[in-house]
């Protein structure tokens, strides 16, 4: 992984609130010329430092409406499940993020679906193995960030 200076941690910082900034526009923000700015994002991609760019789309354009965040809990005597779990939600186009986290639940899933039905169709098609101890769904109301 590449030393970061100062000036590499703030044009992260800003890359991460908006990827499509110029040259211009950084080099204003952080005080370097826009060649210097270019070079630096440069580097921080081949680096590894900056593993992607991606977009983020609304959820509306391909009708999922619905955003529940779902806490996880595995049956302890079944850790051989854990890297399978994982597997799976990657592979599903319903789970758009997935922790595998520490505490009293195992993952944390955000799933995107077009309403409470589907959500239900989901929850009958995954939760509901004997590895799976419980699962909490938060339904969320709006989102902040």
């Amino acid at each position: 992984m590449a030393e970061l200076d100062k000036f590499d941690y703030r044009l992260l910082e800003l890359l991460q609130d908006n990827s499509r900034l110029t040259g211009t526009e950084l080099a204003e923000k952080v005080g370097l010329s826009s060649a210097a700015c270019l070079r630096r994002v440069q580097r921080l991609r081949e680096t590894g430092v900056i593993e992607r760019d991606v977009a983020v789309v609304s959820p509306k354009v391909f009708g999922k409406r619905m955003t529940v965040i779902v806490l996880l809990t595995m049956e302890r005597d079944r850790p051989d499940r854990y890297m399978l779990m994982r597997e799976a939600f990657a592979k599903m186009p319903e789970v758009q993020q997935c922790h595998h986290v520490t505490g009293a639940h195992d993952f944390v899933l955000r799933v995107q679906v077009g309403d409470m039905e589907e959500y239900s169709a989901f929850v009958d098609r995954v939760f509901h193995e004997p590895y799976i101890k419980r699962y909490e769904s938060l339904a969320v109301l709006g989102s902040l960030k």
